[in-house]
């Protein structure tokens, strides 16, 4: 039984079956997760640092004001998931099934996602700062006013994405197809100069 405000180090939790539990308050650190349904299940202010998850299911799941810091997460549904105002820097996604996703907030800075499914997610005002998105499906995405500066987009896939008010500095934007991306004026000056153009007022 994980108790509310526990903390837990260097364990190991395989085939567990934590569906529709509620967490609170729990912090994990270092610690392996094989196996374990997290279905339809609610963690509120909990904490993973520098934890392995492997085929954990977090479908329907619920993630309110959680963190997960440095975590690697493989094979792993969050189908239906909703993940609010969480904080993933540095998590690396490895062939998870990503859609459908609701996200509102958080900081995702130096997300690794290669190669993600991520089409149709709504990513709007996320931090994405240096996030790894080369080969990501983004086709669209809604990005409007995310901080993707530093970001690495090459060879993602971006068409009819929304990237108006999105944060594109130190982004090398000649690497990404923008046919179809939705993108304002002050990036589209942005787009210009990356290809040589000369932009006057």
């Amino acid at each position: 039984m994980i108790e509310a405000g526990a903390t837990y180090a260097g364990e190991r939790f395989a085939v567990e079956d934590w569906a529709l539990d509620e967490l609170e308050r729990v912090t994990f650190e270092g610690c392996a997760f094989d196996d374990v349904d997290l279905t339809e299940a609610e963690l509120t202010g909990c904490q993973f640092i520098e934890c392995d998850l492997s085929m954990v299911k977090l479908s329907s799941a619920v993630l309110t004001r959680c963190a997960l810091l440095r975590c690697t997460i493989r094979k792993s549904p969050f189908f239906n998931a909703r993940l609010d105002d969480c904080k993933l820097t540095g998590t690396t996604f490895d062939d998870c099934d990503l859609r459908p996703l609701t996200v509102t907030g958080g900081d995702w800075s130096f997300v690794v996602a290669r190669g993600a499914k991520l089409s149709g997610v709504a990513l709007a005002g996320v931090k994405l700062r240096g996030a790894e998105f080369t080969d990501a499906d983004l086709t669209r995405c809604d990005l409007r006013g995310a901080d993707l500066n530093g970001a690495t987009l090459r060879h993602a896939a971006l068409k009819d994405a929304d990237l108006r008010g999105a944060d594109l500095r130190e982004i090398h934007l000649d690497e990404v197809e923008l046919k179809g991306v939705r993108i304002d004026l002050a990036q589209a000056a942005l787009v210009a100069s990356c290809y040589g153009a000369v932009v006057e007022a």
